[in-house]
């Protein structure tokens, strides 16, 4: 019996517009008034998970949770910490330093605001800060504080500028951090023991939930250590082929209501 669904957002939840349909929010709400605990586990921070949680009647809850920052940080819908994993000030500098050489955009996320170092903003960074919520503010290295709560280190860049970073990046970069593709656009560096997977495992423990009472829904590369962790993993239509080689079924797209028909059919049994 599933008693948590963790569910990615993007291309997931939402569809290609960003919307939850009609079909996918009636069947997260009917699984919720039976009991099982919905939770939004996203590369976002908690403030770009907001409005969905509105919308899906889960807001503003001390015994409802987010998975958020790609399984850094576990907390309520309320905000109250259940665990965090920072990537630190070292790596982005580093990823800084490696970005001006390459050429690409690099931010850390913190808590509350998004601070780069470059002055040029590509249209990926501003479409993230608008749906994080979050300001984008622009600091020398020297500016930023040591130790601060440096959650996330992204390049953001083209699809191949991202394909070109993730074949290059040292190994100092991949033998102590976790690297995770969260987007076409998206090369996100997180704390080695931070991951989608991680945060779903911890949160059910804090609930005293088996893994086998869980399920995972996503599409992306930050997505499989949850989908392989859970104890039913569903990958959607438009997941990865990586994705869907390790889930146990693949559902319809974004598109095509995907979360809903998954939840239906193998927690509603409708």
């Amino acid at each position: 019996m599933i008693k948590l669904i963790a569910i990615d957002i993007d291309d997931t939840l939402v569809n290609t517009k960003k919307e939850i349909t009609e079909h996918v929010k009636e069947s997260v709400q009917k699984a919720s008034a039976a009991g099982i605990k919905i939770v939004l586990t996203t590369g976002r921070p908690i403030m770009g998970v907001k409005s969905y949680l509105k919308t899906l009647g889960l807001d503003d809850m001390d015994d409802q949770y987010v998975i958020s920052y790609n399984g850094s940080v576990v907390e309520t819908t309320s905000g109250k910490l259940i665990a965090a994993q920072e990537v630190g000030y070292p790596a982005y500098a580093r990823m800084t330093e490696l970005g001006n050489e390459w050429g690409v955009l690099v931010q850390t996320e913190m808590l509350e605001d998004i601070y780069t170092t470059a002055h040029d903003i590509n249209p990926m960074a501003s479409r993230e800060s608008y749906f994080m919520g979050m300001p984008i503010k622009v600091r020398e290295l020297t500016e930023m504080p040591a130790d601060g709560e440096y959650v996330k280190v992204m390049v953001i860049a083209e699809s191949d500028e991202i394909d070109a970073v993730q074949k290059k990046l040292p190994a100092d970069i991949t033998d102590n951090y976790t690297v995770v593709r969260s987007d076409q656009y998206f090369l996100e560096v997180i704390n080695k023991e931070a991951s989608k997977g991680n945060g779903l495992t911890t949160l059910a423990k804090h609930l005293g939930i088996s893994m086998d009472e869980t399920m995972a829904i996503g599409d992306q590369q930050n997505d499989m250590s949850m989908v392989e962790v859970a104890g039913f993993g569903v990958s959607m239509g438009n997941g990865i082929p990586e994705l869907k080689q390790i889930a146990d079924a693949v559902t319809t797209t974004q598109d095509e209501d995907g979360v809903g028909v998954a939840i239906d059919k193998y927690v509603l049994d409708n």
